[in-house]
């Protein structure tokens, strides 16, 4: 039988997938790429040229910053992506509104059960 913390945090979770499946379904998704600076300049090309460089350097030579500089270079190819996609939302105010508030119930019945949990654990002394 689950406890009720542990029926707040499936519910919880269940309300929460259920209110970002509703918004994405809503959502259309365009991906232009990777994102351009001033609309004329694509980021993408740049770094990935840059990672390249990047790795022939950290197997040359196993410079420190050469390991610095690849997940950080890989952070923002990835952050290139994402600027470059474009959300486009299908539907009034009132139905985002009502799609959101699923999630948003779902997230305060985790993070209530997580509250609750933590709290009786450090009660029992």
């Amino acid at each position: 039988m689950l406890k009720q913390r542990e029926k707040l945090l499936l519910i919880g979770i269940v309300l929460i997938g259920v209110g970002i499946v509703m918004f994405f379904k809503s959502t259309r998704v365009d991906s232009w790429g990777f994102y351009r600076l001033g609309g004329q300049v694509s980021t993408g090309g740049i770094l990935i040229a840059l990672t390249l460089v990047d790795v022939v350097l950290l197997v040359a030579t196993r410079h420190k910053a050469a390991h610095i500089a690849l997940p950080v270079l890989i952070a923002m190819l990835v952050l290139s992506v994402i600027l470059g996609t474009r959300l486009t939302f299908r539907g009034s105010v009132l139905d985002l509104f009502l799609m959101l508030v699923p999630a948003a119930a779902g997230a305060g019945l985790v993070l209530r059960a997580v509250l609750k949990k933590g709290g009786q654990q450090g009660s029992g002394h």
